[in-house]
């Protein structure tokens, strides 16, 4: 986790960089760094795919809970048998 600076403007040097597609990396880095916005943009959409797809989830979402809650137990699956 990257510590948050109050009030920056500026994306921290040490930011991961690795979900940034080698397509967008040319708006997101630039000569003088990085650009907060394009670089904000891209965490966010990469955070929207993750949540569709179900890499990641939110606890206590009806929407994006974890696909593992719609698995039923082997312990439980034989009782329904």
């Amino acid at each position: 986790m990257v510590p948050n600076k109050p009030n920056s403007r500026e994306v921290s040097a040490d930011a991961p960089t690795d979900f940034i597609k080698s397509r967008r990396q040319k708006l997101v880095m630039t000569d003088t760094g990085m650009e907060r916005r394009y670089y904000e943009l891209r965490a966010l959409s990469e955070l929207r795919n993750a949540l569709r797809s179900g890499d990641i989830w939110v606890r206590g979402s009806r929407q994006f809970k974890d696909l593992e809650e719609y698995s039923v137990s082997p312990e439980k699956s034989v009782s329904l048998k």
